[in-house]
C-alpha cells in the first residue's frame, strides 16, 4: 500500500532587498512514490531542498503547486492527515525540563489518556536508550542524546510516518545496533520513515531505497544493492 504520493511539487523563496528581491527555486518538479513501511533515505548537500521537501510533506510549509497525498488524503492549507512526526535537525526543547519531562510535555499535545502518556512516555524513553538518562536536564545532554530525545519525541502518538530532517546525522547514531533494530521493527509495523542526511554513508546501513536530491530536483532513485526495503507481513 502507498504512504506517499507527491506529484509536481514546487517552492520559491524571495531573497534579497526589498524591492529587489529575487526568486529562489527550492523544489522542481518533485515527483517521489513511498510504499507504507519503507524506509528513505533523502539525500543531498546543503540547498539541494532536502528540509524544504520535509517541511512540505509534514505540512508546516505550503508549497507553490503540485500534490502531496499521505495515506489517501491529500495535505492542504487547512488539512494535514494525522500520524505525521517531524523533528527537525535542531530541534528546540526547554533546556529547564528533564528527559522524561520534555518527552511528556510532548505527550500533552496529543489525544492521549493521563495513563496512555505516561505508557508511551517510557516506551519512547526505553526505545531510544534514554532511560538511563530519564532525569538529566536537556541542557546538559550532548549532541547525541539530544538526537535520541528527537526521536523519542517522535515515537509518541503512535505515527504512520517519521520525517526526520538529518536528526540522526553525524553523531553515529545509525551505526547504533539499537537504533537500527527500532528503526527496522518500525517499519515492518508499517510505519514509513524518510531520513535526510548529506551523504548515504550512514543511511545505507538503514535505508532499503537511496533518494538524491540535486539543486531542488529529486534524480532517479536508487537502491542499496545490499538490501530490500522492510516491508509489513502479509
Amino acid at each position: 500500500m502507498r504512504a506517499l504520493r507527491v506529484r509536481g511539487l514546487t517552492k520559491t523563496y524571495l531573497a534579497g532587498p526589498r524591492g529587489r528581491a529575487t526568486t529562489i527555486p527550492a523544489l522542481r518538479e518533485v515527483n517521489l512514490d513511498v510504499e507504507m513501511g519503507e524506509i528513505i533515505g533523502l539525500v543531498g548537500q546543503p540547498g539541494a531542498g532536502k528540509s524544504t521537501l520535509l517541511l512540505c510533506l509534514a505540512g508546516l510549509l505550503k508549497c507553490d503547486n503540485g500534490s502531496i497525498t499521505w495515506f489517501g488524503e491529500q495535505v492542504t492549507g487547512h488539512h494535514v492527515p494525522l500520524g505525521l512526526a517531524y523533528v527537525p535537525q535542531r530541534a528546540g526543547y526547554y533546556s529547564f525540563l528533564t528527559v522524561r519531562e520534555a518527552l511528556e510535555y510532548y505527550a500533552t499535545l496529543h489525544d492521549l489518556s493521563s495513563a496512555n502518556r505516561a505508557t508511551q512516555v517510557e516506551a519512547a524513553l526505553r526505545e531510544v536508550g534514554l532511560h538511563v538518562h530519564a532525569g538529566r536536564r536537556v541542557s546538559h545532554l550532548s549532541a547525541s542524546l539530544l538526537q535520541r530525545l528527537g526521536l523519542g519525541q517522535a515515537l509518541i502518538g503512535s505515527p504512520r510516518a517519521i520525517l526526520l530532517d538529518e536528526t540522526l546525522w553525524g553523531e553515529g547514531l545509525l551505526f547504533d545496533p539499537d537504533i537500527v533494530g527500532l528503526l527496522t521493527r518500525l517499519s515492518r509495523r508499517g510505519v514509513t520513515i524518510l531520513i535526510s542526511a548529506p551523504n548515504a554513508v550512514e543511511l545505507h546501513r538503514v535505508a532499503g531505497r537511496i533518494v538524491k536530491m540535486v539543486e531542488g530536483r529529486v534524480i532517479t532513485p536508487s537502491r542499496p544493492l545490499h538490501q530490500d526495503p522492510v516491508r509489513m507481513p502479509a
